[in-house]
Protein backbone atom coordinates (compact mmCIF):
# COMPACT_ATOMS: atom_id res chain seq x y z
CA UNK A 1 0.00 0.00 0.00
CA UNK A 2 1.63 3.97 -0.45
CA UNK A 3 0.00 7.30 0.77
CA UNK A 4 -2.72 8.39 -0.75
CA UNK A 5 -2.75 11.37 0.65
CA UNK A 6 1.21 11.77 -0.29
CA UNK A 7 0.55 10.94 -4.27
CA UNK A 8 -2.49 13.36 -4.38
CA UNK A 9 0.25 15.97 -2.88
CA UNK A 10 2.47 15.32 -5.80
CA UNK A 11 -0.68 15.20 -7.95
CA UNK A 12 -0.88 19.04 -7.21
CA UNK A 13 2.21 19.50 -7.25
CA UNK A 14 2.89 18.14 -11.09
CA UNK A 15 -0.08 20.19 -12.51
CA UNK A 16 1.16 23.24 -10.22
CA UNK A 17 4.45 23.21 -11.88
CA UNK A 18 3.31 21.28 -15.20
CA UNK A 19 -0.16 21.95 -15.82
CA UNK A 20 -0.27 17.82 -16.39
CA UNK A 21 -3.78 16.42 -15.14
CA UNK A 22 -3.12 13.44 -13.29
CA UNK A 23 -6.64 11.75 -13.26
CA UNK A 24 -7.40 9.44 -10.09
CA UNK A 25 -7.26 6.08 -12.17
CA UNK A 26 -3.41 7.17 -13.17
CA UNK A 27 -2.32 7.33 -9.74
CA UNK A 28 -0.61 3.78 -9.76
CA UNK A 29 0.92 4.61 -13.06
CA UNK A 30 1.89 7.67 -11.63
CA UNK A 31 3.47 6.22 -8.64
CA UNK A 32 5.29 3.53 -10.65
CA UNK A 33 6.70 6.67 -12.19
CA UNK A 34 8.04 8.52 -9.37
CA UNK A 35 9.60 5.17 -7.55
CA UNK A 36 11.41 4.90 -10.89
CA UNK A 37 13.02 8.34 -10.59
CA UNK A 38 13.61 7.70 -6.68
CA UNK A 39 15.46 4.23 -7.15
CA UNK A 40 17.28 6.13 -10.22
CA UNK A 41 18.28 8.85 -7.54
CA UNK A 42 19.11 6.49 -4.91
CA UNK A 43 16.59 8.00 -2.94
CA UNK A 44 13.95 5.27 -0.33
CA UNK A 45 11.41 8.24 0.79
CA UNK A 46 8.43 9.23 -1.06
CA UNK A 47 8.55 11.95 1.00
CA UNK A 48 12.21 13.02 0.66
CA UNK A 49 11.42 12.85 -3.28
CA UNK A 50 8.93 15.31 -2.38
CA UNK A 51 10.68 17.92 -0.71
CA UNK A 52 12.94 17.64 -3.67
CA UNK A 53 10.76 18.43 -6.31
CA UNK A 54 9.25 20.81 -4.16
CA UNK A 55 12.29 22.97 -3.85
CA UNK A 56 11.40 23.94 -7.84
CA UNK A 57 8.76 25.94 -6.81
CA UNK A 58 9.07 29.74 -7.57
CA UNK A 59 8.26 30.45 -4.18
CA UNK A 60 9.98 27.82 -2.19
CA UNK A 61 12.55 29.09 -0.16
CA UNK A 62 15.44 26.87 -0.46
CA UNK A 63 18.97 27.16 -1.19
CA UNK A 64 20.61 28.18 -5.09
CA UNK A 65 22.07 24.77 -5.25
CA UNK A 66 19.06 22.43 -3.84
CA UNK A 67 16.64 24.78 -6.42
CA UNK A 68 18.97 24.15 -9.58
CA UNK A 69 19.37 20.35 -8.22
CA UNK A 70 15.36 20.04 -8.13
CA UNK A 71 14.82 21.96 -11.65
CA UNK A 72 17.29 19.05 -12.91
CA UNK A 73 15.05 16.26 -11.70
CA UNK A 74 11.92 18.30 -12.74
CA UNK A 75 13.64 17.94 -16.57
CA UNK A 76 14.22 13.96 -15.80
CA UNK A 77 10.22 13.53 -14.23
CA UNK A 78 8.45 15.01 -16.99
CA UNK A 79 10.29 12.57 -19.58
CA UNK A 80 7.85 9.88 -17.84
CA UNK A 81 4.99 12.08 -17.37
CA UNK A 82 4.43 13.48 -21.19
CA UNK A 83 3.55 11.70 -24.19
CA UNK A 84 6.28 12.39 -27.02
CA UNK A 85 4.57 10.90 -30.08
CA UNK A 86 4.52 12.95 -33.12
CA UNK A 87 4.65 12.75 -36.98
CA UNK A 88 4.94 15.15 -40.43
CA UNK A 89 1.75 16.59 -41.37
CA UNK A 90 -0.52 15.34 -38.55
CA UNK A 91 -4.08 16.17 -38.86
CA UNK A 92 -4.35 16.71 -43.06
CA UNK A 93 -7.61 18.83 -42.51
CA UNK A 94 -6.14 21.03 -39.95
CA UNK A 95 -2.99 21.19 -42.61
CA UNK A 96 -5.36 21.80 -45.26
CA UNK A 97 -6.78 24.58 -43.74
CA UNK A 98 -3.49 26.64 -43.10
CA UNK A 99 -2.48 26.17 -46.18
CA UNK A 100 -5.65 27.13 -48.24
CA UNK A 101 -6.60 29.97 -45.76
CA UNK A 102 -4.98 30.93 -42.30
CA UNK A 103 -1.41 31.43 -44.41
CA UNK A 104 -2.15 33.02 -47.70
CA UNK A 105 -4.56 35.14 -44.96
CA UNK A 106 -1.75 36.09 -42.69
CA UNK A 107 1.53 36.09 -45.82
CA UNK A 108 -0.96 39.07 -47.59
CA UNK A 109 -1.64 41.07 -44.48
CA UNK A 110 2.19 40.63 -43.25
CA UNK A 111 3.17 41.98 -46.96
CA UNK A 112 1.24 44.69 -46.87
CA UNK A 113 1.99 45.98 -43.45
CA UNK A 114 5.78 45.49 -44.82
CA UNK A 115 4.82 47.61 -47.87
CA UNK A 116 3.60 50.37 -45.53
CA UNK A 117 6.60 51.48 -44.30
CA UNK A 118 8.74 53.49 -45.64
CA UNK A 119 12.17 51.91 -45.21
CA UNK A 120 11.83 48.75 -47.14
CA UNK A 121 11.49 46.16 -44.67
CA UNK A 122 11.01 42.47 -45.34
CA UNK A 123 7.78 41.33 -44.50
CA UNK A 124 7.67 39.00 -41.49
CA UNK A 125 6.04 35.94 -40.45
CA UNK A 126 6.50 34.58 -36.72
CA UNK A 127 4.53 31.08 -35.88
CA UNK A 128 4.76 29.23 -32.96
CA UNK A 129 5.03 25.12 -32.55
CA UNK A 130 4.00 24.99 -28.90
CA UNK A 131 4.55 21.67 -27.27
CA UNK A 132 6.72 20.62 -30.63
CA UNK A 133 8.40 17.02 -29.47
CA UNK A 134 10.39 15.44 -31.56
CA UNK A 135 9.86 19.02 -34.40
CA UNK A 136 7.88 17.04 -37.14
CA UNK A 137 5.06 19.68 -36.52
CA UNK A 138 7.65 23.02 -36.55
CA UNK A 139 9.10 21.72 -39.61
CA UNK A 140 5.72 20.15 -41.25
CA UNK A 141 5.36 24.44 -40.90
CA UNK A 142 8.52 25.07 -42.44
CA UNK A 143 7.69 22.93 -45.66
CA UNK A 144 4.53 24.81 -45.89
CA UNK A 145 6.01 28.08 -46.13
CA UNK A 146 8.73 26.71 -48.71
CA UNK A 147 5.56 25.44 -51.21
CA UNK A 148 3.77 28.61 -50.74
CA UNK A 149 6.01 31.07 -50.89
CA UNK A 150 7.52 31.81 -54.43
CA UNK A 151 9.66 35.30 -52.48
CA UNK A 152 10.69 32.82 -49.43
CA UNK A 153 13.95 34.62 -49.05
CA UNK A 154 12.67 37.87 -49.40
CA UNK A 155 10.78 37.29 -45.93
CA UNK A 156 12.10 37.39 -42.28
CA UNK A 157 10.11 33.79 -41.22
CA UNK A 158 10.79 32.53 -37.70
CA UNK A 159 9.60 29.06 -36.80
CA UNK A 160 9.60 28.35 -33.01
CA UNK A 161 9.09 25.35 -31.70
CA UNK A 162 9.28 24.58 -27.74
CA UNK A 163 8.84 21.65 -25.26
CA UNK A 164 8.78 20.96 -21.48
CA UNK A 165 11.21 18.12 -22.80
CA UNK A 166 14.87 18.56 -23.09
CA UNK A 167 15.24 15.27 -24.58
CA UNK A 168 12.62 15.14 -27.20
CA UNK A 169 14.21 18.86 -28.76
CA UNK A 170 17.67 17.60 -29.01
CA UNK A 171 16.19 14.92 -31.47
CA UNK A 172 14.31 17.80 -33.16
CA UNK A 173 17.54 19.73 -33.60
CA UNK A 174 19.38 16.65 -35.18
CA UNK A 175 16.05 16.68 -37.49
CA UNK A 176 16.65 12.70 -38.12
CA UNK A 177 13.38 10.63 -38.39
CA UNK A 178 12.40 6.84 -38.83
CA UNK A 179 9.88 5.68 -41.24
CA UNK A 180 6.95 6.24 -39.14
CA UNK A 181 7.20 9.59 -39.06
CA UNK A 182 6.09 10.12 -42.40
CA UNK A 183 2.85 7.64 -42.52
CA UNK A 184 0.79 10.79 -44.04
CA UNK A 185 3.37 12.50 -45.95
CA UNK A 186 2.98 12.65 -49.63
CA UNK A 187 6.07 10.08 -51.42
CA UNK A 188 7.14 13.71 -53.09
CA UNK A 189 7.35 15.60 -50.06
CA UNK A 190 9.82 12.94 -48.47
CA UNK A 191 12.08 12.94 -51.60
CA UNK A 192 12.28 16.97 -51.57
CA UNK A 193 13.19 17.72 -48.19
CA UNK A 194 14.74 14.64 -46.72
CA UNK A 195 17.60 12.60 -47.81
CA UNK A 196 18.06 9.20 -46.86
CA UNK A 197 20.43 7.45 -44.70
CA UNK A 198 19.88 3.45 -44.30
CA UNK A 199 16.87 3.17 -42.13
CA UNK A 200 16.90 6.59 -41.51
CA UNK A 201 15.95 10.43 -43.16
CA UNK A 202 17.59 13.31 -42.65
CA UNK A 203 15.62 16.78 -43.06
CA UNK A 204 17.05 19.63 -45.42
CA UNK A 205 19.40 21.63 -43.84
CA UNK A 206 17.61 24.56 -45.32
CA UNK A 207 14.74 23.75 -43.87
CA UNK A 208 16.71 22.92 -40.62
CA UNK A 209 17.30 26.41 -40.44
CA UNK A 210 14.38 27.86 -40.40
CA UNK A 211 13.05 26.48 -37.50
CA UNK A 212 14.90 27.22 -33.87
CA UNK A 213 13.98 24.90 -30.69
CA UNK A 214 14.05 25.88 -26.92
CA UNK A 215 12.85 24.39 -24.12
CA UNK A 216 9.81 25.89 -22.33
CA UNK A 217 7.06 25.26 -19.39
CA UNK A 218 4.17 27.06 -20.92
CA UNK A 219 2.51 26.96 -17.03
CA UNK A 220 5.08 28.62 -15.68
CA UNK A 221 6.94 31.00 -18.71
CA UNK A 222 6.25 33.90 -18.51
CA UNK A 223 4.85 34.88 -21.99
CA UNK A 224 5.09 37.26 -23.97
CA UNK A 225 8.68 36.59 -24.07
CA UNK A 226 11.37 39.35 -25.78
CA UNK A 227 14.27 37.83 -25.01
CA UNK A 228 13.14 34.72 -26.71
CA UNK A 229 11.22 37.02 -29.47
CA UNK A 230 8.54 34.99 -28.29
CA UNK A 231 5.65 37.94 -29.20
CA UNK A 232 3.36 39.38 -32.21
CA UNK A 233 3.56 35.60 -32.96
CA UNK A 234 0.78 35.48 -36.04
CA UNK A 235 -0.10 31.82 -35.84
CA UNK A 236 0.01 29.07 -32.82
CA UNK A 237 0.02 25.35 -33.14
CA UNK A 238 -0.61 23.67 -29.72
CA UNK A 239 -2.49 20.57 -30.38
CA UNK A 240 -2.63 17.63 -27.97
CA UNK A 241 -1.23 19.48 -24.94
CA UNK A 242 -4.66 20.31 -23.71
CA UNK A 243 -5.91 17.17 -22.99
CA UNK A 244 -3.47 16.83 -20.03
CA UNK A 245 -3.78 20.35 -18.65
CA UNK A 246 -6.36 21.02 -15.99
CA UNK A 247 -8.95 23.96 -16.01
CA UNK A 248 -6.81 26.29 -14.02
CA UNK A 249 -3.70 25.82 -16.28
CA UNK A 250 -5.34 25.57 -19.60
CA UNK A 251 -7.55 29.35 -18.55
CA UNK A 252 -3.26 30.59 -17.73
CA UNK A 253 -2.01 29.19 -20.95
CA UNK A 254 -4.82 30.81 -23.05
CA UNK A 255 -4.57 33.78 -21.55
CA UNK A 256 -0.76 33.65 -22.37
CA UNK A 257 -1.28 33.02 -25.82
CA UNK A 258 -3.55 35.66 -26.17
CA UNK A 259 -1.07 38.30 -25.17
CA UNK A 260 1.42 36.70 -27.35
CA UNK A 261 0.03 36.73 -30.35
CA UNK A 262 0.09 39.53 -33.22
CA UNK A 263 -3.44 41.23 -33.48
CA UNK A 264 -5.50 38.91 -35.75
CA UNK A 265 -2.89 35.91 -35.30
CA UNK A 266 -4.79 32.72 -35.00
CA UNK A 267 -4.31 29.79 -32.39
CA UNK A 268 -4.68 26.08 -33.24
CA UNK A 269 -5.97 23.36 -31.01
CA UNK A 270 -6.31 20.00 -31.62
CA UNK A 271 -10.28 19.04 -32.30
CA UNK A 272 -12.72 19.39 -29.29
CA UNK A 273 -9.46 19.65 -27.15
CA UNK A 274 -10.76 23.11 -26.03
CA UNK A 275 -14.89 22.23 -25.62
CA UNK A 276 -16.19 23.45 -22.57
CA UNK A 277 -13.22 25.81 -21.86
CA UNK A 278 -13.34 29.52 -21.15
CA UNK A 279 -12.27 30.81 -24.64
CA UNK A 280 -13.80 33.82 -24.99
CA UNK A 281 -10.65 36.20 -25.50
CA UNK A 282 -10.40 34.66 -28.45
CA UNK A 283 -13.01 35.05 -31.68
CA UNK A 284 -14.11 31.41 -32.62
CA UNK A 285 -13.79 30.57 -36.18
CA UNK A 286 -15.65 27.02 -37.28
CA UNK A 287 -14.13 25.56 -40.17
CA UNK A 288 -14.82 22.18 -42.21
CA UNK A 289 -11.59 20.88 -41.48
CA UNK A 290 -11.19 22.63 -37.71
CA UNK A 291 -12.33 24.84 -35.09
CA UNK A 292 -9.30 28.23 -34.63
CA UNK A 293 -9.45 30.91 -32.47
CA UNK A 294 -8.10 34.54 -33.62
CA UNK A 295 -7.04 37.27 -31.68
CA UNK A 296 -9.10 40.24 -32.13
CA UNK A 297 -8.60 43.13 -29.63
CA UNK A 298 -11.42 45.12 -28.43
CA UNK A 299 -11.31 48.94 -30.34
CA UNK A 300 -10.40 52.21 -28.85
CA UNK A 301 -13.39 53.69 -29.49
CA UNK A 302 -15.30 51.64 -27.41
CA UNK A 303 -16.17 54.74 -24.64
CA UNK A 304 -16.03 58.73 -25.18
CA UNK A 305 -14.31 60.83 -23.22
CA UNK A 306 -17.76 62.84 -20.95
CA UNK A 307 -16.33 65.82 -22.68
CA UNK A 308 -16.45 65.03 -26.27
CA UNK A 309 -19.98 63.05 -25.49
CA UNK A 310 -21.54 66.27 -24.47
CA UNK A 311 -19.75 68.66 -26.85
CA UNK A 312 -21.43 65.99 -29.34
CA UNK A 313 -25.09 66.00 -28.31
CA UNK A 314 -25.29 69.60 -27.36
CA UNK A 315 -22.95 70.90 -30.67
CA UNK A 316 -25.14 73.30 -32.80
CA UNK A 317 -27.14 71.78 -35.72
CA UNK A 318 -26.02 74.35 -38.20
CA UNK A 319 -23.50 72.50 -40.34
CA UNK A 320 -20.13 73.60 -40.73
CA UNK A 321 -17.71 73.61 -44.00
CA UNK A 322 -15.84 69.83 -44.20
CA UNK A 323 -12.21 69.48 -44.90
CA UNK A 324 -11.29 68.87 -48.35
CA UNK A 325 -10.63 64.95 -48.63
CA UNK A 326 -9.80 62.86 -51.69
CA UNK A 327 -13.00 61.31 -52.75
CA UNK A 328 -13.62 57.55 -52.67
CA UNK A 329 -15.36 54.88 -54.74
CA UNK A 330 -18.88 54.63 -53.21
CA UNK A 331 -19.20 50.54 -51.81
CA UNK A 332 -22.57 49.27 -50.87
CA UNK A 333 -23.52 49.48 -47.27
CA UNK A 334 -23.88 46.11 -45.72
CA UNK A 335 -27.29 44.87 -45.61
CA UNK A 336 -27.89 44.82 -42.12
CA UNK A 337 -30.75 42.71 -39.83
CA UNK A 338 -31.35 46.00 -37.55
CA UNK A 339 -31.77 47.89 -40.78
CA UNK A 340 -34.69 45.60 -41.86
CA UNK A 341 -36.47 45.57 -38.77
CA UNK A 342 -40.55 46.94 -39.24
CA UNK A 343 -39.31 49.82 -36.04
CA UNK A 344 -36.67 51.28 -38.89
CA UNK A 345 -37.22 53.19 -41.78
CA UNK A 346 -37.55 51.52 -44.92
CA UNK A 347 -34.86 53.11 -46.59
CA UNK A 348 -31.38 52.29 -46.16
CA UNK A 349 -29.55 55.20 -44.47
CA UNK A 350 -26.09 56.08 -45.65
CA UNK A 351 -24.06 59.29 -44.59
CA UNK A 352 -23.66 62.18 -47.30
CA UNK A 353 -20.83 61.27 -49.60
CA UNK A 354 -19.35 63.29 -52.79
CA UNK A 355 -20.26 61.37 -56.15
CA UNK A 356 -17.32 62.19 -57.74
CA UNK A 357 -14.96 59.26 -59.45
CA UNK A 358 -11.53 58.09 -57.87
CA UNK A 359 -8.29 57.32 -60.60
CA UNK A 360 -8.60 54.08 -58.10
CA UNK A 361 -11.65 53.04 -59.36
CA UNK A 362 -9.73 52.39 -62.92
CA UNK A 363 -7.70 49.64 -61.46
CA UNK A 364 -9.18 46.19 -62.89
CA UNK A 365 -8.44 44.34 -59.77
CA UNK A 366 -10.37 47.28 -58.28
CA UNK A 367 -13.34 47.19 -60.76
CA UNK A 368 -13.52 43.45 -60.36
CA UNK A 369 -13.54 43.71 -56.62
CA UNK A 370 -16.84 45.88 -56.73
CA UNK A 371 -18.44 43.45 -59.05
CA UNK A 372 -17.62 40.87 -56.91
CA UNK A 373 -19.24 42.62 -54.36
CA UNK A 374 -22.39 43.94 -56.00
CA UNK A 375 -23.19 40.00 -57.12
CA UNK A 376 -23.01 39.44 -53.50
CA UNK A 377 -19.94 37.51 -54.32
CA UNK A 378 -18.39 38.03 -51.41
CA UNK A 379 -15.44 35.67 -51.52
CA UNK A 380 -14.31 36.70 -54.50
CA UNK A 381 -14.39 40.25 -53.64
CA UNK A 382 -12.22 39.96 -50.67
CA UNK A 383 -9.76 38.07 -52.95
CA UNK A 384 -9.69 40.71 -55.30
CA UNK A 385 -9.71 43.69 -53.13
CA UNK A 386 -6.29 41.45 -51.07
CA UNK A 387 -4.98 41.83 -54.92
CA UNK A 388 -5.36 45.67 -54.94
CA UNK A 389 -3.98 45.86 -51.29
CA UNK A 390 -0.85 43.78 -52.97
CA UNK A 391 -0.50 46.62 -54.95
CA UNK A 392 -1.76 49.58 -53.38
CA UNK A 393 -1.24 48.94 -49.38
CA UNK A 394 -2.95 52.56 -48.67
CA UNK A 395 -5.89 51.34 -50.51
CA UNK A 396 -8.66 52.55 -47.74
CA UNK A 397 -11.70 51.22 -49.54
CA UNK A 398 -10.17 47.92 -50.44
CA UNK A 399 -10.07 47.52 -46.81
CA UNK A 400 -13.41 48.85 -46.13
CA UNK A 401 -14.82 46.36 -48.89
CA UNK A 402 -13.18 43.92 -46.92
CA UNK A 403 -14.62 44.61 -44.17
CA UNK A 404 -18.55 44.63 -45.57
CA UNK A 405 -17.92 41.35 -47.04
CA UNK A 406 -17.13 39.97 -44.23
CA UNK A 407 -19.54 41.39 -42.47
CA UNK A 408 -22.06 39.94 -44.75
CA UNK A 409 -20.54 36.89 -44.57
CA UNK A 410 -21.34 37.02 -40.69
CA UNK A 411 -18.03 37.50 -39.61
CA UNK A 412 -18.10 40.41 -37.38
CA UNK A 413 -14.60 40.16 -35.80
CA UNK A 414 -13.01 40.15 -38.89
CA UNK A 415 -15.14 43.40 -40.27
CA UNK A 416 -14.09 44.46 -37.18
CA UNK A 417 -10.41 44.17 -37.84
CA UNK A 418 -10.31 45.49 -41.35
CA UNK A 419 -12.54 48.49 -40.49
CA UNK A 420 -9.58 48.73 -37.82
CA UNK A 421 -6.93 48.65 -40.78
CA UNK A 422 -8.85 51.15 -42.83
CA UNK A 423 -8.75 53.45 -39.47
CA UNK A 424 -5.23 53.05 -39.78
CA UNK A 425 -4.79 54.66 -42.73
CA UNK A 426 -7.04 57.50 -42.45
CA UNK A 427 -8.18 58.29 -38.44
CA UNK A 428 -10.90 60.47 -39.76
CA UNK A 429 -12.80 58.19 -42.23
CA UNK A 430 -16.25 58.12 -41.48
CA UNK A 431 -17.30 55.25 -43.81
CA UNK A 432 -15.22 52.46 -41.34
CA UNK A 433 -17.07 54.26 -38.24
CA UNK A 434 -20.49 53.71 -39.65
CA UNK A 435 -20.06 49.87 -40.57
CA UNK A 436 -18.41 49.70 -36.76
CA UNK A 437 -21.84 51.17 -35.59
CA UNK A 438 -23.95 48.78 -37.56
CA UNK A 439 -21.39 46.19 -36.09
CA UNK A 440 -22.38 46.73 -32.42
CA UNK A 441 -26.27 47.10 -33.50
CA UNK A 442 -26.17 43.23 -35.07
CA UNK A 443 -24.33 42.27 -31.79
CA UNK A 444 -26.85 43.77 -29.76
CA UNK A 445 -24.23 46.48 -28.37
CA UNK A 446 -26.34 49.22 -28.76
CA UNK A 447 -23.56 51.75 -26.83
CA UNK A 448 -20.89 50.47 -28.65
CA UNK A 449 -23.07 51.42 -31.74
CA UNK A 450 -23.79 55.52 -30.24
CA UNK A 451 -20.37 55.37 -29.21
CA UNK A 452 -19.29 55.02 -33.21
CA UNK A 453 -22.15 57.08 -34.25
CA UNK A 454 -21.12 60.24 -31.95
CA UNK A 455 -17.96 59.89 -33.61
CA UNK A 456 -19.14 60.47 -36.79
CA UNK A 457 -20.91 63.38 -36.09
CA UNK A 458 -17.81 64.59 -33.78
CA UNK A 459 -15.38 64.28 -37.22
CA UNK A 460 -18.48 65.56 -39.52
CA UNK A 461 -20.81 67.85 -37.64
CA UNK A 462 -23.53 67.98 -40.96
CA UNK A 463 -23.67 63.85 -40.64
CA UNK A 464 -27.44 63.71 -40.90
CA UNK A 465 -27.84 60.47 -41.33
CA UNK A 466 -25.94 59.62 -38.61
CA UNK A 467 -28.28 61.86 -35.92
CA UNK A 468 -30.99 60.47 -37.86
CA UNK A 469 -29.35 56.78 -36.28
CA UNK A 470 -28.58 58.16 -33.15
CA UNK A 471 -31.90 59.06 -32.41
CA UNK A 472 -33.22 55.40 -33.53
CA UNK A 473 -31.06 54.12 -31.12
CA UNK A 474 -32.13 56.68 -28.53
CA UNK A 475 -35.86 55.68 -29.59
CA UNK A 476 -35.66 52.14 -29.43
CA UNK A 477 -34.00 52.50 -25.59
CA UNK A 478 -37.08 54.43 -24.67
CA UNK A 479 -35.27 57.68 -24.39
CA UNK A 480 -37.53 59.69 -26.41
CA UNK A 481 -36.05 63.35 -25.16
CA UNK A 482 -32.72 62.27 -26.95
CA UNK A 483 -34.48 60.59 -29.91
CA UNK A 484 -36.23 63.86 -30.33
CA UNK A 485 -33.03 66.09 -29.88
CA UNK A 486 -31.01 63.68 -32.12
CA UNK A 487 -34.32 64.00 -35.46
CA UNK A 488 -34.73 67.70 -34.77
CA UNK A 489 -30.76 68.18 -35.41
CA UNK A 490 -30.97 66.11 -38.47
CA UNK A 491 -34.14 67.86 -39.78
CA UNK A 492 -32.42 70.73 -39.31
CA UNK A 493 -29.21 70.22 -41.11
CA UNK A 494 -31.27 68.33 -43.86
CA UNK A 495 -33.37 72.12 -44.44
CA UNK A 496 -29.97 73.66 -44.48
CA UNK A 497 -28.90 71.48 -48.20
CA UNK A 498 -30.51 71.90 -51.43
CA UNK A 499 -33.50 69.74 -51.85
CA UNK A 500 -31.73 68.31 -54.60
CA UNK A 501 -28.26 67.20 -53.06
CA UNK A 502 -27.76 63.38 -53.07
CA UNK A 503 -27.27 62.15 -49.75
CA UNK A 504 -27.26 58.38 -50.94
CA UNK A 505 -25.38 57.94 -54.06
CA UNK A 506 -26.24 54.32 -54.39
CA UNK A 507 -29.78 54.85 -53.71
CA UNK A 508 -29.94 58.23 -55.49
CA UNK A 509 -31.71 59.80 -52.45
CA UNK A 510 -31.94 63.17 -51.98
CA UNK A 511 -31.64 65.55 -48.91
CA UNK A 512 -35.61 66.67 -49.84
CA UNK A 513 -36.48 63.23 -50.41
CA UNK A 514 -34.97 61.93 -46.63
CA UNK A 515 -36.31 64.90 -45.26
CA UNK A 516 -39.68 64.02 -46.20
CA UNK A 517 -39.49 60.44 -45.24
CA UNK A 518 -38.19 62.17 -41.45
CA UNK A 519 -41.31 64.40 -41.52
CA UNK A 520 -43.04 61.41 -42.49
CA UNK A 521 -42.71 59.12 -39.38
CA UNK A 522 -43.19 62.01 -36.84
CA UNK A 523 -46.73 62.28 -37.92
Amino acid sequence: MFDSDLVRKFVRLISQQTGLCVRPQDENGLLAKLQARMKALGISSLDSYYQLLDAGRSDAVVAPSDRLRSEREWRELVKLLVVTESYFFRDRGQFDLLRTRILPELIVKNRNLAAQKANGAKPTLKIWSAACASGEEAYSLAILLRELLQDLYDWNLVIFGTDINESVLERARQGEYNAWSFRQVEPRIQQQYFQTRHDRYQIDPRVRRMVQFHRLNLVRHELPDADLALAEIDLILCRNVFIYFDRTSIDRVLQKFHRTLAPGGYLIAAHAELQGQATQPFHTQLFPQSVVYQRCDRLAGDSIARGDRVSILERSSVPSQTRDRPSSPTVPAVTSRAELSPSRPSVKLRRDRPDRPSPRELSPAWTQALACYQHQDYADAIARAEIVLSDEPQHLDAYTLIARAYANLGDYQKATYYCMQALGIDSLAVEPYYLLAHLGELQGKPERAKSFLKKIVYIDPHAAIAYLELAQLYRAEGDRHRARKMQSTAVEILQTLPPQTVVDAERHLTAGELLQHVRGQSR
